[in-house]
C-alpha cells in the first residue's frame, strides 16, 4: 500500500498536467473556430481593466499610524563643574531636611546629604544635580481660627527650583520641588 504522503505527491503533478492540456485544447479549438483573434483580444482588454492603486486623497499605508516625536535635547545651561559645590553630587530626592532656624532675620535650613554630612542653606544657594536654586524657606506657620483651635498652615519646607529644557518641545521649564523633614 502507499502511504498518504506518496498519495499526495503524485496526486498534484496530475492535477497540474491535466489543467495545462485543457487549457491547450481550448485554445486549439478557438484557432480552428477563428476566434483566437477574438481570445487575444479578450486578454488585452482585461489586462486594460486591471485595477491599479492612485495613492492620491490615501495616506502611505507603508507609514506609522502614529509617528513618534523626535526628542529635542538641548544641553541645560548649568555651572561648570569646578564652581559646583558638595550639595550639587546629589539628587534633590536623596536630602533630608533637619532643621530650620532664622538667624539675624536670615532664614537659614540645614539639610543631610546621603553621604551622612550636615549643611546649611540660605537663600539662593544652589542644591542638587539639576542646578536647582533656594527661593524660599518656609517655616511651619501656626494660626488661631475663630474657635480657639490651632491650626498649621505651612509645613516645614525649602522650595527648590529648578530648571531645566523639555525633551519634546525644546522648551526652558521651571519646576519647584520641595526638601521636607
Amino acid at each position: 500500500m502507499m502511504s498518504n504522503r506518496l498519495k499526495r505527491h503524485l496526486f498534484l503533478p496530475l492535477i497540474v498536467l491535466f489543467a495545462v492540456s485543457c487549457i491547450d485544447v481550448s485554445l486549439a479549438q478557438q484557432s480552428e473556430n477563428g476566434t483566437g483573434a477574438e481570445a487575444v483580444q479578450n486578454i488585452a482588454t482585461a489586462a486594460e481593466n486591471v485595477f491599479t492603486y492612485s495613492p492620491q486623497g490615501r495616506r502611505d499605508p507603508f507609514k506609522p499610524l502614529i509617528e513618534k516625536q523626535e526628542k529635542i535635547v538641548e544641553k541645560v545651561k548649568s555651572r561648570p563643574e569646578k564652581i559646583k559645590g558638595p550639595l550639587e553630587k546629589f539628587e534633590l530626592s536623596q536630602f533630608r531636611l533637619l532643621a530650620i532656624m532664622v538667624v539675624k532675620g536670615v532664614p537659614r535650613a540645614m539639610v543631610k546629604a546621603p553621604d551622612g554630612k550636615s549643611y546649611t542653606v540660605k537663600m539662593n544657594d544652589y542644591i542638587g544635580m539639576n542646578d536647582g536654586l533656594v527661593k524660599k524657606i518656609e517655616t511651619k506657620a501656626t494660626v488661631i481660627d475663630e474657635n480657639g483651635m490651632r491650626i498649621e498652615k505651612n509645613p516645614d519646607r525649602i522650595v527648590v527650583e529648578e530648571t531645566g529644557i523639555d525633551s519634546l518641545t525644546g522648551q526652558e521649564t521651571t519646576e519647584n520641588r520641595y526638601i521636607v523633614m
